[in-house]
């Protein structure tokens, strides 16, 4: 919105201005600051709610989900398709539980969404949809067409952080690493309203209240790093809870190398003695005539894609199978499988 402002005010001074115009000078690029691990760019001329710059930031996270236990939200998950040119926006209820103990090493967090409704364009559904990640699998519930998905997202045996910035399966910034992240990105600490201002108006306008407050954090993958994301944006409120002061997510936007753009809102976020956990979002059993398919690889949230199978071919244990002996499955290398489609 201020390079908007100043475009025009820069296009009224030359129109008033009867002298020849100088000549353009090439803008400097912002300074960069090497740190040990990466490198952050160095934006703000002043701290940003008390931190000097994005480094600053990566600190402060490291211990901003010190003995979170349980988290819930409400979440609006808004997807723009580039070459659709379709928008799909899906609303639901968030959980996010850690139950990693002080003797280990490796987290073992967890979380559960359920999608209750899907608006595409002007047309409304109510449509349930549950997504849980247990800690090896991702299993992806579709109640109104009683079908599973249960997807691997690790070997068995390995762990896996379901919310790892650039290798979880969707965008929710809770409790990053700053090594783990510059390792990966190069990081920018910005004005909370940056960036609104390339996407429409009314959306614009939303999210700039939205994220009044909250600091803001850029994420560029390094020339190195393999990346589905082209930038990352992280927004984080400053909010005083039960258990202390905390920096909590609020809004993350993303757009991957397809040009598509992810914007995931977290609304009404509660945290630990004030949050009340759901347990029966965490069932990751097949409900009794359901169609079950199993992939064993990495995949991804969104239910946007049909699933894809590894080489092999798929499990696909149709409803009524026996879950503890199924039979051979005869189209397990057809390749094809009924997918959660845009309309």
């Amino acid at each position: 919105m201020l390079l908007t402002a100043l475009a025009l005010l820069s296009q009224l001074a030359l129109a008033a201005d009867p002298s020849p115009a100088p000549a353009q000078v090439p803008p400097t690029p912002p300074p960069t600051e090497i740190v040990p691990g990466g490198k952050v760019k160095v934006l703000p001329n002043e701290p940003i709610l008390g931190f000097a710059d994005a480094d600053a930031l990566l600190t402060a996270l490291e211990t901003a989900d010190a003995n979170l236990s349980l988290l819930t939200a409400q979440i609006r998950y808004t997807r723009d398709f580039a070459i659709a040119g379709d928008t799909q926006i899906r609303t639901g209820s968030l959980w996010f539980v850690d139950s990693t103990k002080k003797s280990e090493q490796t987290r073992q967090r967890s979380f559960a969404i359920r999608f209750d409704s899907l608006v595409v364009g002007s047309r409304e559904e109510k449509r349930q949809q549950f997504y849980t990640f247990d800690g090896e699998w991702l299993v992806e519930k579709f109640p109104g067409e009683k079908r599973m998905i249960k997807r691997q997202v690790v070997r068995p045996g390995e762990k896996f952080d379901p919310l790892k910035i650039g290798e979880g399966p969707l965008p929710i910034p809770i409790g990053q690493k700053r090594a783990d992240i510059l390792a990966r990105y190069d990081a920018t600490l910005l004005p909370a309203d940056d960036g609104f201002d390339e996407m429409p108006l009314e959306r614009a306008k939303e999210l700039t209240a939205f994220t009044k407050n909250c600091v803001q954090l850029l994420l560029e993958p390094r020339a190195d790093a393999r990346d589905p994301f082209k930038a990352i944006r992280l927004w984080y409120l400053p909010t005083e809870t039960k258990s202390g002061k905390r920096l909590l997510p609020r809004l993350a936007h993303t757009i991957n190398t397809a040009e598509d753009e992810s914007t995931v809102m977290l609304l009404g976020i509660k945290v630990n003695d004030e949050a009340k956990l759901d347990s029966g979002v965490f069932d990751t059993s097949t409900p009794k005539d359901w169609d079950v398919i199993i992939q064993p690889f990495r995949g991804a949230i969104e239910g946007d894609d049909a699933p894809v199978a590894p080489a092999a071919g798929p499990n696909i244990q149709p409803a009524g199978t026996d879950r503890q002996n199924p039979a051979p499955n005869p189209a397990s290398n057809s390749g094809s499988n009924p997918g959660d489609k845009p309309k």
